[in-house]
């Protein structure tokens, strides 16, 4: 089965923020569950160059357009490679076969008598590259940018008819309720089609940077539509035929909720124009906000920076902090004291401990040798119940991006497994040589809950995953075949293991609740 995921394309006028890498990391840790599971999977992410502040930054600083946004792309690219995001390809506005695409795309709109040449006048945000009309302005300002100033414009440009989709758009909601999730966003675009829709600038006038209108000269695609076709043109649209007729539509779009208009109202008109099939489902998730006090921005100065934060606190261990802190349905708040909490709680004390402690014991008590399961008993029953609920819970969570209960559901494994050693405590019973058997049962229990716990955690921890499955002996996460491994009493008796070193030292500069 093929799934075609994307991202966002990142708004290159700046370095990459918290809030990239968390859409990031969400749509990387679906891409490799979906691997992982067996499906065929393109992951498209990238940057989006070609907006007007580019040009106005780089005339400040006395460089070329094109020098700035390679120098930003770049370091998008660097926070993507230092999360490992698995991305397929990295897509960037300024590439050729974009380009090329995007054009033939809004051929597509004017031999469909989608395009026309009229005036614009109105409200236009430089920080979001967007048009406003008055009932948009959050006391008189643009709602996602209330520090910048927001401009009064008249422009001559071309517009898109997106009026005349109007209706398409309504039975397109009436029939798939489910095409723009959560619910709550999906409300928001039907208030949209309720108030009804005007028709939109396609163009930008006498701007030298951006993809030329084909055939109109003076104007330029304008920055929002040309970055949307990037969905198309990054699997081939107009270059590549056979690469898209196998990935087009896409399975999924994963975006922040304030570019939810955009991609729910626009994109699916200028499919509908082009004659191409709509994607199957838009996902809008929340803000990250800095405890409290507003959303991670630049523009807001409440910033976490995303390479530094992954040198403090490892790649995996802040991939999964922050899906496991900040459901991807909600705004959440996210502060380091927050973040140090969490690292504490569940990594240190629950996961790290686990799997040292379990090794350790193997290799004390069994010469560093996978015992036999023994007799299952009451403690050993319910830590295989939990991790057969977890296997369970963790897909229908995952499937749906509720990546926060789907690691839940793991973590419950984790402290199961530590309550498990509590209740056996096989440093007692191995000074009693008739119970033997009690201890080899209750240690090959703990280990096969670390082996399930390392598979489960991949998509996730796609570094600390492998290790934990090289302690064990067993086959990395990154190519065992899920259905070989996702059941109980796969670990084979009498296999070395080796001890495990400290996978997640205790953060001691963090407070204590």
């Amino acid at each position: 089965m093929k799934f075609y995921v994307t991202t966002a394309i990142a708004y290159v006028n700046a370095r990459p923020g918290l809030h990239h890498a968390y859409e990031f990391t969400g749509t990387d840790a679906l891409a490799r569950f979906h691997r992982q599971r067996g499906d065929d999977v393109y992951f498209l992410t990238g940057t989006d160059e070609n907006a007007t502040r580019n040009e106005q930054a780089a005339k400040e600083q006395g460089i070329p357009t094109r020098q700035l946004v390679d120098r930003y792309a770049a370091e998008f690219r660097q926070m993507a490679d230092l999360w490992h995001i698995s991305y397929d390809r990295f897509i960037r506005t300024v590439d050729p076969d974009h380009i090329v695409g995007v054009q033939e795309f809004v051929r597509r709109w004017i031999a469909n008598d989608d395009v026309y040449l009229s005036t614009y006048e109105g409200w236009y945000c430089t920080g979001c590259e967007a048009f406003y009309e008055e009932s948009d302005l959050v006391n008189g300002q643009c709602p996602i940018h209330p520090t910048r100033q927001i401009q009064r414009l008249k422009e001559e440009n071309y517009f898109f008819r997106l009026s005349k989709y109007e209706q398409r758009l309504k039975d397109l909601y009436h029939e798939r309720p489910d095409f723009c999730v959560p619910e709550v966003r999906r409300n928001e675009v039907l208030g949209w089609l309720e108030r009804g829709l005007k028709d939109v600038s396609v163009s930008r006038r006498n701007l030298t940077w951006g993809i030329p209108f084909p055939d109109k000269p003076g104007h330029t695609v304008y920055v929002w539509f040309d970055a949307l076709i990037n969905y198309a043109t990054g699997v081939g649209f107009g270059t590549d035929e056979k690469k898209f007729k196998k990935w087009w539509p896409a399975d999924l779009h994963v975006i922040g909720l304030d570019i939810t208009r955009f991609h729910c109202l626009f994109w699916p008109a200028m499919l509908m124009s082009a004659g191409l099939e709509l994607p199957r489902q838009v996902y809008a998730h929340g803000f990250l906000h800095y405890a409290g006090e507003g959303r991670l921005s630049r523009s807001s100065g409440n910033m976490i920076d995303p390479i530094a934060a992954a040198n403090e606190w490892g790649s995996d261990a802040l991939r999964y902090l922050l899906l496991r802190e900040a459901p991807f349905a909600k705004d959440s708040p996210i502060s380091p004291d927050l973040l140090d909490l969490r690292f504490n709680a569940d990594l240190a004390n629950g996961l790290g401990n686990l799997v040292s402690r379990a090794t350790k014991m193997v290799e004390l008590y069994c010469e560093a040798r996978v015992p036999p399961p023994g007799k299952e008993g009451p403690s050993e029953k319910a830590l295989r119940e939990t991790a057969e609920r977890a296997l369970r819970a963790h897909d229908e969570y995952a499937a749906r991006l509720d990546f926060s209960e789907a690691l839940a559901a793991i973590f419950a494994v984790v402290e199961e497994a530590n309550k498990h050693f509590q209740r056996t405590q096989p440093w007692q019973a191995v000074k009693e040589p008739p119970r033997k058997g009690e201890v080899e049962a209750s240690l090959y229990a703990g280990l096969e809950a670390v082996r399930l716990v390392a598979y489960l955690l991949f998509p996730y921890m796609p570094t600390i995953s492998p290790r934990i499955a090289e302690v064990l002996g067993v086959e990395s996460p990154a190519s065992a075949k899920w259905e070989a491994v996702a059941r109980w009493g796969l670990l084979e008796s009498g296999k070395q293991i080796r001890t495990a070193p400290s996978l997640f030292p205790r953060l001691e500069r963090a407070k204590t609740a």
